[in-house]
């Protein structure tokens, strides 16, 4: 019973474990950068910028580290918690049953860890989606001394490297636009916090950055195509593990981009097929919707989603303090229309000034008024033809378009508390802001503004 015990409170304070983790860290990053600067960045003064941002993300693992640790306490250390205990625990295990810790659900585990998850808060949830975090956090502490800076840096060092595959694979199609891309994307202060720790955010950007630049880069070597299309692959398994609504708004914006790209490339006719088989798959989902669906299903589930979203809503304002409310959802079509418009503006726009309740909300607040600014100047353009071109024509923001609608949807109608929507919608962010700042550069809609910026 004492080394349960002992599992079930380990110290979360930093220590000279951290210190030996840096170390880690540190020689892997000469490692990495050399590798890198050898085999993958040529160019040294793109090179010159990988290194800015991957020195800023290094310092930010510090300061997250303090943050979590010693201020809030909040998930990050629950999971780092999680991590250490069951890292300390397979230390003993014999090596036939390592392989178990990859795949087996916690209360098959053997005993010596399945004794922590019997009295976790996290064994009896139904979507244990952070059984994966934890898994992934603790084999990593296995080799660094359990650091949680060390967990930390690898995991933040993913990250970092899916934003920077989200810069490089934009870059590449709208040079131009390469200052302000590397401030908003590489350097953006919310995707630096957010997907710096031991959480589900630096696993998820990570994954979707690798995604992306795999799915608009077709040019590279072989070599590096199968590097790149192994470790897609991993991302699409990760991100099913972590955070599934994320790859389902990936699939779907994927669909809708190549859809639009395959009627372009083809004649009329085939065009106006395509347009009557869209056209009647919506009359027939209409019409299924509204004589079986609402009649059958909607009324039976309507009470149980409200009371559901009622309930979350008032343990994010209990424990958050900075809840938001959509409104009631009336699951009809109108109803479910106005949810979505409510959610994706919370997503994209919300916290607003006044609504600031800490500093880290307050921050929030400044981003979503710089981007709200930003997508005013641009619908005063007034050039709607010439963006709705610019748009069919660069499939990377058609499918960015797509991903940020979809996923905002998502995110805006699961988070209601603004310090778990800064984090859930991360991912979105450095696709919403390069759509905002390659429309604006692009000389068809541009005023000079952004001209004046570069």
């Amino acid at each position: 019973m004492e080394e349960k015990a002992n599992l079930m409170h380990p110290n979360l304070l930093l220590s000279v474990n951290d210190l030996y983790g840096c170390v880690v860290c540190f020689l892997f990053s000469l490692i990495f950068l050399r590798i890198l600067y050898k085999n993958w960045i040529n160019d040294k003064k793109i090179f010159r910028l990988f290194l800015i941002g991957f020195l800023c993300k290094s310092l930010a693992v510090i300061v997250s580290a303090y943050f979590n640790l010693y201020i809030i306490q909040a998930d990050s250390t629950k999971y780092y918690s999680s991590a250490i205990s069951v890292s300390t625990a397979i230390k003993n295990l014999p090596f036939r049953d390592y392989i178990k810790i990859f795949y087996t659900d916690f209360p098959d585990l053997p005993f010596k860890v399945k004794c922590f998850f019997s009295n976790s808060e996290f064994f009896n949830l139904v979507y244990d989606n952070h059984k994966t975090l934890v898994h992934i956090s603790a084999i990593i502490g296995f080799f660094t001394f359990n650091s949680y800076v060390a967990i930390s840096f690898f995991l933040s060092l993913w990250a970092y490297v899916g934003i920077w595959l989200i810069y490089k694979t934009f870059v590449n199609r709208y040079p131009e636009s390469q200052k302000l891309l590397y401030l908003f994307i590489v350097l953006f202060p919310s995707l630096i916090f957010w997907t710096t720790g031991v959480m589900k955010e630096p696993l998820c950007i990570g994954a979707v950055g690798i995604i992306f630049y795999h799915l608009f880069n077709k040019q590279e070597a072989s070599r590096k195509k199968t590097v790149i299309t192994i470790f897609a692959l991993l991302s699409v398994f990760l991100l099913f593990k972590v955070k599934t609504y994320i790859i389902f708004a990936i699939m779907i914006s994927s669909i809708l981009y190549f859809l639009i790209t395959f009627i372009q490339k083809h004649n009329l006719i085939v065009k106006l097929f395509m347009l009557i088989v869209i056209s009647l798959t919506l009359f027939i989902t209409a019409y299924f919707y509204s004589s079986f669906i609402q009649e059958k299903i909607i009324s039976t589930l309507t009470d149980e989603i409200t009371d559901k979203i009622s309930t979350v809503t008032n343990a994010q304002l209990e424990h958050g303090g900075s809840s938001y409310d959509l409104g009631e959802l009336n699951l009809n079509g109108i109803g479910i229309i106005k949810y979505c418009l409510s959610a994706i503006n919370v997503t994209l726009f919300r916290p607003y000034l006044w609504e600031y309740l800490n500093p880290l909300v307050l921050i929030s607040a400044l981003e979503s008024l710089l981007m709200f600014i930003a997508l005013l100047w641009i619908l005063l353009s007034k050039k709607w033809t010439s963006t709705f071109k610019f748009f069919i024509k660069s499939p990377p923001l058609m499918f960015s378009i797509f991903f940020v609608l979809f996923l905002g949807i998502m995110v805006g109608g699961i988070a209601f508390n603004y310090g778990t929507l800064a984090r859930y919608k991360t991912p979105l962010v450095p696709f919403f802001s390069a759509v905002l700042i390659i429309t604006a550069s692009n000389k068809n809609i541009t005023r000079g503004f952004f001209k004046k910026i570069k």
